[in-house]
């Protein structure tokens, strides 16, 4: 990987300026932000024709924030420069799961559930459950049992 001298040793970064500056130099790109109107489409024909040759692209944020249509038509173009993606969230998911990158052997599917864990979906409704109590005048929140 650019930037990396070995695994074990302080990667050499370098701020980018712009997106596309970020795009056209990265070998791998994870997005990690919230679907938004201004980030919906986001990553496009546009972006995706920047990514260097052999990038890779990681989407385990929201769907929606890659188009992808244009992804699965740059993934199937043997000119394009894209190398493989990872995706763990799409812009139609569970029933309506219709991704056009579907298939595709360079890239991995995988469904959103990280957040999914026992513990996880205690700890979130505890704390719904205790933001409901506060909002009703309660703030001590939600007395529980564990056993």
């Amino acid at each position: 990987m650019a930037g990396w001298s070995s695994p074990t040793s302080t990667p050499n970064l370098r701020p980018a300026a712009t997106l596309s500056d970020l795009l056209a130099t990265s070998d791998v790109v994870s997005l990690h932000l919230p679907l938004t109107p201004e980030t919906r489409g986001l990553i496009g024909r546009d972006a995706l024709a920047l990514m260097r040759p052999g990038a890779i692209l990681l989407n385990t944020a929201r769907g929606g924030i890659v188009d992808e249509q244009a992804l699965a038509e740059a993934l199937s173009d043997p000119a394009h420069p894209l190398a493989a993606v990872a995706f763990d969230t799409f812009a139609h998911e569970h029933a309506a799961f219709a991704s056009p990158l579907f298939g595709l052997p360079n890239a991995p599917l995988t469904p959103h559930i990280a957040g999914m864990t026992r513990t996880a979906m205690a700890t979130a409704a505890l704390r719904c459950a205790d933001h409901i109590a506060a909002l009703a005048g309660r703030p001590e929140g939600v007395p529980v049992v564990t056993a």
